[in-house]
């Protein structure tokens, strides 16, 4: 699940044209290589970090668990 979630912070985090100097500093890592990791799936994600980072990039919570097009597919087939 832990490679999922920093994937998806990979992804939004680009998109959003965001550093990961930025988004380290806002989530009070001390070094952009924490999030580095976490994002290459070889650190886990702190749960409690979840809704601080959807904030931070803007998204809901889901977001950094399901890829867009897989949610809007879903309700839009509902």
């Amino acid at each position: 699940m832990s490679k999922i979630i920093g994937k998806r912070i990979r992804k939004i985090r680009l998109e959003k044209g965001m550093t990961q100097v930025h988004l380290s500093k806002r989530l009070g890592y001390k070094s952009p290589s924490i999030l580095s990791e976490i994002e290459s799936g070889k650190k886990g994600f702190d749960a409690d970090k979840v809704p601080l980072v959807a904030e931070i990039l803007g998204v809901e919570v889901n977001a950094l668990f399901f890829d867009e097009e897989i949610l809007d597919s879903r309700i839009n087939s509902a």
